[in-house]
C-alpha cells in the first residue's frame, strides 16, 4: 500500500520498547541500537521531499568519501527504517557522521544539534580525489559547468523550471533504471536541484543536453545565452557549494569511467558486459537490484547505472574486469583498489607486500663484468658469469638469483622510441633500459635497478611495472618485488627490460650532474646537465659533447633525491656569470636532454655552482677550481704569457700522443678525409693522392705528415675524429 509514514510511526513507537531491553545486550549491540534509534528519530522529522533529498545527498556523500554505497535501486524507494538499516550495514559507526553532513546539505542544522558532538569527526576524512589525482581537475571542470548553467538560467520562471523538469522526466522515463524521473518528482526539484540532477545524469554532455531542452522549449534567447556565456563566477553559498562539489564528483567519475569504456571496440564492450553479468549474478548483494547488464546496450547508460548502484565500488569492479580482459592500458587510467577501502583498513599493514617496499635482506655478492670488444659504432656490451647464489653487477647494479651457473650479457639502451608509447599507457621510465641475453643456465629472479625514492610512492608494488619488449611488441609485466633500489621479476624471460613507474606520481629521483667546458678559450664556457643516472643517457651526452670538443669536469652528484616535474635553477657565486636558461624542469629526456650554459669572462678565482629548487631551496653545490678547467679561462688562450706559451708549445698534442693507436684502429678513413677537405685542412690534389693509397694505415700516416706542427689543423683533425669515432676517442681520453 506504500503507507511508509504509518510503518515509520510504528517503528518509532517500538524503539521505546527496545531501549528497555538494553540490559540484555552487549556494549557493542547497545551502541548499534542507540545509533539506529537516534537516526530513525531524526529522519522521522523530515518531510517527504526532504527525505528524498536526504537519500540523494547520502548517495553523493558516500561516493565522495570513497565509502561503500547503498545501491540507488534499493535506496530510492526505501522507507526510513530500511534506510537506517542499510546505512548501518554499509557504514557502521560512521552513519551518524554521514547523517550530520547530509543534514547540513539540507540546511537542517536544528536536527544536527540532536546528534552527538563526536560525530563531527567525519570532517577531514579521505575523499575519492585523494586516491584518484586525475579526478581533481575533472571535478573542477564539472563545477564550472554547473555554475555556468545556474548563472544563465537564474532568471527562469517557476513554469520554465517545471517545463525543464518534465522534459527530463520524460527522457529518462523510458529507461526507468536511471531513476531520474522519481528523483525529480520526489524532491520537487527547484532550479538548482534540476541542474544538479541533469549534470549528474548527463555527465558527458550536460551543456548540450540543456541546449537541447531549451530548443524543445522554444527558448532561443536562453539557448544563445548558454552558448555565448563567459562563465562568470557564480555566487553559491557555503553548504550549496559543498553540494555542487559532490554532484561534480559523481559526474566526473562517470565521465572518466566513460573515457575508458570508449576505448573498447564493440566486441570488447560486449565482452565487458558479459564479464559484468557474471560478477553481478555470482556475487551476493544485500539488496535487490532492478537492473541487469544484459538490458543496457550503450556505454553511457552502463556507466551511469554502475556508478549510481555501486559508487566507488564501480571503479574497482571495472578494474577487475579489465584485468581479466588483459587491458593493462585501461587499468592505468583508473585508481588502485585503495579507493574502495574504508579508511580504517587502508592504514593496515599489507603483509603480502602489495603495498610496501621491501628492504634488501639478502647478501649480494658484487661481480665485475667484462667489457666485450665491440665495434666503435655499437654500444658497449658487458659479459657476466656466476655460480649459484645472489649477485650484483658492479657496473649496472643489476641483481640476479640463480641455483646454477649462469652466463649472460647485457648492454644499456636508450629509452628513445619507447617513452612515448609508455607515457600513452600511463607510465614513465624509472630506471635504465637493459638488453639482457642469457647464454647458459637459468635465472630464478632478476632485479632491475631504479632511481625512484620509494617513500613518495604509495603501494609501490602496484605502481611499479617492468617494460618487456619482445618480437610481439611491448608488454607491461607486473613486478613481483619492489625494494628501495630495485624492481624484481620472478622467473623472468629476458629481452629488453626496464623499470617503469605510474605516470600519476612525480616522485623524487636520484640525479647526476654532468659538466663540460670548452677548452682553448680566454673565457669559461660550461654546459651543466641534470639527468637521472641512466648510463645510456650519460653516454649520449658524453659522446655529443666530446664530438664538439668539450671536456668533462668530474664533480660529485646531488646527495639527496630531487623532485621530478619541478623547476631547478643554477647559480654561480661570481658576479660576471651568465647562465641560461633561468630554469630547467627535471625530467627524463632520452634523446635531447636540456642543459644550463654557464659563461664567465676571465674567471680569476674559484667559485661555487649552486642548484636551487624553485629559486629558493639549495639542493646541491660544488666548487669549481681553476685546475678544473686548465685549458680555458686563462691567459694561455690569448698568448699573453711567455711561460704559458712555452708550456703549450712543449705539451704534446692529443693526436700526436696517440698517433700509433689511431693509425692502427681508425678504419673508416673516407669521412675523415671528407671532413679535412671541407675544413680546408687538405687541398683537393692532396685529398685525391691520399685516397689513392692502398691501406688505411698508409692513408693515416700521410694525413699525419700533412698536419706536421700545425696545432690548429690537429685540433680540426681531433674534432673530426671525435665526431666520426666517438667511442675510440672516449676510450683514449679515459686512458690519459
Amino acid at each position: 500500500m506504500n503507507m511508509t509514514d504509518l510503518v515509520d510511526a510504528m517503528q518509532v513507537g517500538s524503539s521505546t520498547a527496545k531501549k528497555k531491553r538494553f540490559d540484555d545486550l552487549l556494549p557493542a549491540e547497545i551502541h548499534r541500537v542507540s545509533a539506529v534509534d537516534l537516526l530513525l528519530e531524526i529522519l522521522t522529522d523530515l518531510k517527504e521531499a526532504e527525505f528524498w533529498k536526504f537519500k540523494w545527498f547520502l548517495q553523493l556523500t558516500q561516493l565522495q568519501q570513497a565509502l561503500p554505497q547503498v545501491p540507488w535501486s534499493a535506496l530510492q524507494f526505501s522507507n526510513r527504517t530500511q534506510l537506517v538499516s542499510m546505512m548501518w550495514t554499509t557504514c557502521g559507526d560512521r552513519c551518524l557522521a554521514l547523517a550530520q553532513e547530509v543534514l547540513m546539505d539540507l540546511d537542517r542544522s536544528d536536527l544536527v544539534e540532536k546528534l552527538p558532538l563526536v560525530t563531527s569527526s567525519a570532517k577531514g576524512k579521505l575523499s575519492l580525489m585523494d586516491f584518484w589525482p586525475e579526478l581533481k581537475q575533472k571535478v573542477k571542470d564539472m563545477e564550472s559547468v554547473i555554475k555556468k548553467l545556474l548563472e544563465v538560467l537564474e532568471d527562469l520562471t517557476i513554469q520554465d523550471v517545471t517545463d525543464i523538469r518534465n522534459a527530463l522526466s520524460w527522457d529518462s522515463f523510458v529507461r526507468p533504471y536511471l531513476s531520474l524521473y522519481w528523483r525529480l518528482q520526489g524532491v520537487n526539484a527547484d532550479l538548482q536541484e534540476t541542474v544538479l540532477l541533469l549534470v549528474q545524469t548527463f555527465s558527458q554532455r550536460p551543456v548540450d543536453k540543456m541546449e537541447e531542452l531549451l530548443s524543445r522549449m522554444q527558448r532561443p534567447d536562453l539557448e544563445f545565452a548558454l552558448i555565448t556565456s563567459t562563465g562568470k563566477k557564480h555566487v553559491v553559498g557555503k553548504r550549496k557549494s559543498a553540494l555542487v562539489q559532490k554532484v561534480a564528483t559523481m559526474a566526473a567519475v562517470k565521465a572518466l569511467l566513460l573515457e575508458t569504456f570508449n576505448r573498447l571496440n564493440l566486441d570488447e564492450f560486449q565482452q565487458f558486459r558479459w564479464f559484468l553479468q557474471l560478477t553481478v549474478s555470482l556475487e551476493e548483494f544485500p539488496h535487490t537490484r532492478t537492473w541487469s547488464p544484459a538490458e543496457i546496450q550503450n556505454r553511457t547508460d552502463l556507466v551511469t547505472v554502475m556508478v549510481e548502484e555501486e559508487g566507488v565500488g564501480s571503479v574497482e569492479r571495472t578494474r577487475s574486469i579489465f584485468r581479466v580482459m588483459n587491458r593493462a592500458d585501461l587499468l592505468q587510467m583508473l585508481p588502485g583498489s585503495s579507493a574502495g577501502r574504508k579508511e580504517e583498513t587502508s592504514t593496515e599493514m599489507d603483509h603480502s607486500g602489495s603495498g610496501s617496499v621491501e628492504q634488501d635482506s639478502s647478501s649480494w655478492t658484487k661481480v665485475d663484468p667484462e667489457l666485450d670488444g665491440a665495434s666503435p659504432d655499437q654500444d658497449p656490451t658487458y659479459s657476466l658469469q656466476s655460480a649459484a647464489g645472489h649477485f650484483e653487477c658492479s657496473v649496472s647494479g643489476l641483481r640476479w638469483f640463480c641455483r646454477e651457473k649462469v652466463d649472460f650479457r647485457y648492454r644499456f639502451c636508450s629509452w628513445d622510441g619507447h617513452m612515448e608509447r609508455m607515457e600513452s599507457r600511463g607510465f614513465r621510465p624509472a630506471g635504465p633500459l637493459l638488453d639482457i641475453s642469457v647464454l647458459t643456465g637459468k635465472v630464478m629472479e632478476v632485479q632491475l635497478p631504479h632511481w625512484v625514492c620509494t617513500d613518495d610512492v604509495p603501494e609501490s608494488l602496484k605502481n611499479f611495472a617492468v617494460l618487456h619488449v619482445n618480437d610481439c611488441g611491448d608488454v607491461l609485466e607486473k613486478a613481483t618485488r619492489v625494494t628501495k633500489t630495485h624492481v624484481g621479476l620472478a622467473e623472468p624471460v629476458f629481452s629488453l627490460l626496464g623499470a617503469l613507474i605510474h605516470f600519476f606520481y612525480h616522485p623524487r629521483i636520484s640525479c647526476n650532474t654532468l659538466m663540460y667546458y670548452q677548452p682553448k678559450t680566454s673565457y669559461l664556457k660550461m654546459r651543466v646537465y641534470l639527468i637521472p643516472p641512466d648510463p645510456a643517457l650519460k653516454q649520449l651526452v658524453h659522446s655529443r659533447e666530446s664530438s664538439k670538443g668539450y671536456e668533462e669536469i668530474m664533480k660529485p652528484r646531488p646527495d639527496k633525491p630531487l623532485k621530478t616535474g619541478c623547476g631547478f635553477s643554477l647559480q654561480a657565486t661570481v658576479e660576471t656569470a651568465r647562465i641560461q636558461p633561468p630554469e630547467i624542469t627535471l625530467r627524463h629526456d632520452s634523446q635531447d636532454p636540456n642543459f644550463y650554459e654557464v659563461f664567465i669572462e676571465n674567471p680569476e678565482e674559484n667559485f661555487n655552482l649552486e642548484l636551487l629548487q624553485t629559486h629558493s631551496e639549495k639542493v646541491w653545490f660544488c666548487e669549481i677550481r681553476k685546475d678544473d678547467h686548465p685549458k680555458a679561462g686563462s691567459t694561455e688562450a690569448t698568448g699573453c704569457s711567455t711561460e704559458t706559451v712555452t708550456v703549450k708549445k712543449e705539451e704534446e698534442h692529443f693526436v700526436d700522443k696517440h698517433r700509433e693507436t689511431l693509425i692502427q684502429r681508425v678504419r673508416n678513413i673516407g669521412p675523415v678525409l671528407d671532413g679535412l677537405l671541407q675544413k680546408k685542412v687538405l687541398l683537393e690534389e692532396t685529398y685525391d693522392r691520399i685516397r689513392s693509397l692502398p691501406t688505411s694505415e698508409s692513408q693515416l700516416r700521410e694525413i699525419f705528415s700533412c698536419l706536421r706542427a700545425a696545432d690548429d689543423c690537429k685540433d680540426i683533425f681531433l674534432s673530426i675524429l671525435q665526431e666520426k669515432e666517438p667511442y675510440l676517442i672516449a676510450d683514449l681520453q679515459r686512458k690519459c
